[in-house]
């Protein structure tokens, strides 16, 4: 079940009641041939293998296997409709791990030791409103889940939009890393953005104008051990856009686990490359406000008759480690926001170059570097993508981290001398096929 415990069960029973009632009226106006066509259906499957090796003194080696091999399999069904103002969503997904790093990961658990997210490394529903997950499959190098990604319903009138649900928002201007987007944002190294993790939310958006918008969060969030909805625990935002002498302007305003964000946003085009910038303060109870930001430039070009693509961009984070006899005691709210899934990176500042290569229109190279630029360690990845056939899709990369011991991509110090917290470097092969 989602959680232990009866009032884990009674979300579940309860959540998959609501998803039964919602997918019965679909069905019943899928049925009627006026309503028929305003239904759209989809999905995908996607498998990946991959390679992970691990030097002498890293804590996956010397708690599991090294070479860490594993197999991923994530398959989605969707299914959409939109009639005269209205829109339903549903997407139902399932989320498969086999190999050797969820062994090392519940043996790590086992001695206490730290990592980012839960145990499986597979979403769960515990401070979401509604338990709309449930585990099929849970051994010690096996894990499986099942669950509504996508669960909502929405309303728009003229120039307002209402929507209730499971949903995904995403803002902020990063490229690879973000500051507005404190709500599941994708990691700067992920190799699928296909889909953000859903949260049960209410979200709106009004347009006054051709050149402004204002767009509203509200997100409720439960106590993972209690299971209780926590006020302290939510999030609600608001952001505004506009657009004044060339600049589009973003403001934000939000209160995050009981913590008051302020931030504003630019972006604006140089000649024929687009400039953007965000900047966050975050103000915590009893201590200074920080201030975090991402600043980047991206441009298009030809070379050789060639299609190519190249970023830079810088990321502060105003939480992040600095020196590197700190990263045995961070900041707690930088730790708190590692586990939550907002932030990926322990560094204060690093350095993002991305390029990409159209070598023909079907078979694409990517190439980024994460440079952290106090420790000197860095993160590179190497990713070519082929599109095979119309709904078939091959990938394969590797990410390489570099680094001195004590360092970010080096790897972290447990303890002082060691063992250590590493990446490792790895190598992957993804099939997807899209329907």
């Amino acid at each position: 079940m989602v959680e232990p415990g009866g009032e884990g069960r009674w979300r579940f029973t309860q959540g998959w009641r609501v998803t039964q009632a919602l997918l019965i009226f679909g069905l019943f106006a899928s049925g009627s041939p006026a309503v028929a066509e305003d239904w759209k259906f989809g999905g995908h499957l996607k498998y990946q293998f991959s390679s992970t090796n691990y030097q002498p003194g890293d804590v996956a080696a010397l708690y599991g296997d090294d070479p860490a091999q594993d197999h991923t399999l994530d398959g989605r069904l969707k299914a959409e409709w939109r009639r005269r103002g209205w829109d339903f969503a549903a997407h139902y997904e399932v989320l498969a791990l086999y190999g050797d790093s969820l062994e090392t990961r519940r043996a790590m658990a086992a001695a206490g030791l730290p990592f980012a997210g839960n145990v499986s490394g597979l979403p769960d529903d515990r401070q979401r409103l509604f338990g709309l997950t449930g585990d099929f499959s849970n051994h010690s190098r096996t894990t499986a889940v099942h669950r509504l990604d996508r669960l909502s319903l929405g309303y728009t009138a003229g120039n307002a939009t209402l929507r209730l649900g499971r949903q995904a928002v995403s803002w902020g201007n990063g490229l690879a890393f973000q500051v507005f987007d404190f709500v599941n944002p994708f990691s700067p190294i992920a190799i699928d953005k296909d889909y953000k993790a859903g949260e049960d939310l209410l979200y709106g958006q009004w347009q006054w104008t051709d050149k402004g918008e204002a767009q509203l969060l509200l997100l409720p969030r439960r106590d993972r051990l209690s299971g209780k909805v926590d006020h302290e625990q939510a999030s609600h935002a608001l952001k505004l856009h506009s657009r004044a002498a060339g600049f589009d302007i973003d403001t934000l305003a939000a209160r995050h686990y009981d913590q008051t964000l302020l931030g504003i946003g630019v972006v604006r085009s140089v000649g024929g490359a687009v400039w953007r910038l965000d900047v966050l303060h975050t103000d915590i109870p009893a201590r200074d406000g920080v201030w975090s930001l991402v600043t980047n430039l991206d441009y298009s070009w030809t070379f050789s008759g060639k299609n190519m693509y190249g970023f830079v961009e810088y990321f502060r984070n105003g939480f992040g480690v600095y020196r590197e006899a700190d990263y045995l005691t961070p900041d707690p709210e930088l730790i708190a926001r590692v586990a939550r899934g907002e932030l990926y990176t322990l560094g204060r500042d690093t350095l993002v170059l991305g390029t990409q290569l159209e070598v023909s229109p079907l078979f694409n190279v990517f190439v980024s570097l994460l440079q952290n630029l106090s420790d000197a360690s860095r993160l590179v990845q190497l990713r070519g993508v082929y599109d095979w056939r119309q709904n078939l899709q091959l990938m394969a990369g590797a990410n390489l981290p570099a680094g001195e011991r004590g360092s970010e991509y080096g790897g972290i110090p447990v303890a002082p001398g060691g063992p250590y917290q590493a990446t490792g470097s790895s190598v992957y092969a993804r099939l997807a096929y899209y329907f």
